[in-house]
């Protein structure tokens, strides 16, 4: 074998070895955490954290763990907007949607502050906004089906449609309180 023959396998040897030490790199690296699937859908903790910080879901005060509580309402939200996309309630009218939009930016201070916040959840104020629209298409269908019950009748039975609902879903949790740090 020849020097330059020699030469030429040594050089694609350590080019392989580069690409090789650099995809395991890229690999290693972390983007998002899986916290929960609802029938093959993910929730990830980037969701959680954006519902937390858009103030989608408030944990009362004193939650040990607004990670987790955050967790718990956007799994039962998943649940109920299955249900709801089955029977499509009437679409939110979109000045609706942006009152909602407007309350969320004007609690962020400002709209460079906003979309910092978009930027750190690495939502899109379309994402935002769908998230919004669903929310209220929920809050439609509750109101159609729940709307003859009152206060703590109208909660009993919006809390046991969601266990059933919950009772026939695969859910599979993958986060236990104090592990987003990991």
């Amino acid at each position: 074998m020849g020097r330059k023959m020699r030469e030429a396998i040594v050089l694609r040897l350590a080019a392989a070895a580069v690409v090789l030490l650099c995809g395991a790199r890229i690999s290693a690296e972390v983007v998002d955490r899986i916290m929960a699937v609802v029938s093959r859908q993910p929730i990830t903790l980037s969701d959680v954290n954006a519902a937390l910080l858009f103030r989608l879901v408030e944990p009362p005060a004193g939650t040990p763990d607004p990670l987790v509580f955050a967790l718990d309402r956007l799994i039962d939200r998943n649940l109920m907007l299955a249900e709801v996309d089955r029977f499509q309630p009437p679409e939110p009218a979109p000045v609706e949607i942006d009152v909602r939009l407007q309350e969320m930016q004007q609690r962020a201070g400002s709209p460079a502050a906003f979309a910092k916040a978009l930027a750190v959840t690495g939502m899109t104020r379309e994402q935002l906004r769908a998230h919004v629209r669903d929310d209220l298409r929920i809050a439609t269908y509750l109101n159609q089906r729940f709307g003859a019950n009152s206060g703590s009748d109208r909660a009993t039975a919006i809390a046991a449609w969601v266990a059933e609902l919950r009772r026939r879903a695969e859910i599979t949790v993958q986060y236990q309180s104090g592990e987003a740090s990991r």
